[in-house]
């Protein structure tokens, strides 16, 4: 695995149509903390697009007191 742009890892896929390891062609953002990646089988064309979260904690929403120290 590589690390990209955002920071995260680059899990590679591979091709259903011939189970050959997939190569990124592109990647771009796609809103607050989100990204697309599109890969490409270099053997057969087939193409595979995944929507990543690029901070997998933004948009999470946090609540205030929930931990308490121990009794």
């Amino acid at each position: 695995m590589a690390l990209f742009p955002s920071g995260i890892a680059l899990h590679r896929p591979v091709c259903k149509s011939c189970d050959v390891g997939m190569m990124a062609a592109r990647i771009s953002p796609d809103g607050d903390g989100f990204e697309l990646r599109q890969f490409e089988c270099p053997k057969c064309n087939h193409i595979v697009v995944e929507r990543v979260a690029t901070d997998p904690i933004a948009g999470q929403r946090l609540v205030i007191g929930e931990l308490r120290p121990p009794q």
